[in-house]
């Protein structure tokens, strides 16, 4: 779960910040961020600051250079939230408001008044709320090819729809399974793979295939036993079928 929301000056100024739930001192914090980013670029002697893992929390992190200085935008969330999820309303969080506000003046000509970036609070919810991929309609449509494929298939265990990002459109599969593909989409993600066009490996609980479709991915989980050339064939057209459906 999201925390709180910071946008502010490397140097300290805090410009905008969202709160979600009560956990520190704003200000306090901010002083924070500003020491950790200034620590990274002295004795690190890198710019870059991506995230910080503080005990079950998470700090990420997005900069925008300007000239000699940078905006930061930082958002604190539960640990084991969706980083690729996070990373993305952050991104969209920063490229809004650098659209509406001119980043030269916040650099160079900030005179310490944030009122003027008050109203970008309804921005960051439009960004935040859950918003459905899909329609009641095409959801009761993907539950039925999911009943038909677990009914018709003795080798299938388990199955899901994700996006690409890793929200989770419809799952049954076991909690660890699916934490294990998230933090798969984390890993690609960080490297730069950040879509799965297809994916088929052997698992300790079995064999897991993963298609892509556009920006979602279906997901399967055979039995152990099952023939690769079967769990290929089964994968392919259950992933056309939901196709079918959301695209």
């Amino acid at each position: 779960m999201i925390k709180n929301i910071f946008i502010m000056k490397s140097t300290g100024e805090l410009l905008f910040y969202k709160t979600y739930e009560e956990i520190f001192d704003i200000k306090l914090t901010s002083s924070f961020l500003s020491a950790i980013f200034s620590f990274v670029k002295q004795t690190l002697k890198t710019k870059e600051l991506s995230e910080i893992e503080v005990g079950p929390f998470r700090f990420i992190f997005e900069v925008e250079k300007a000239n000699s200085s940078e905006l930061m935008f930082a958002l604190f969330s539960d640990r084991t939230d969706n980083l690729v999820e996070l990373r993305n309303q952050l991104r969209a969080i920063k490229s809004e408001f650098l659209s509406e506000f001119d980043l030269t003046r916040l650099i160079e000509e900030f005179d310490g008044e944030v009122s003027t970036f008050q109203n970008f609070d309804k921005n960051v919810d439009e960004i935040i709320e859950s918003k459905k991929l899909v329609s009641e309609e095409i959801q009761k449509d993907l539950i039925e090819v999911f009943d038909e494929l677990h009914t018709f298939s003795s080798f299938v265990i388990s199955s899901a729809l994700l996006t690409q990002t890793g929200r989770i459109i419809i799952s049954y599969l076991n909690p660890n399974v699916l934490s294990d593909i998230i933090r798969l989409l984390e890993s690609r993600f960080i490297i730069g793979n950040s879509k799965i066009h297809e994916l088929i490996s052997l698992e300790e609980y079995g064999i897991l295939s993963l298609v892509g479709i556009d920006n979602f991915i279906s997901i399967i989980q055979f039995k152990k036993n099952c023939p690769f050339d079967t769990s290929l064939i089964i994968s392919k057209k259950f992933s056309n079928r939901l196709k079918n459906l959301i695209i």
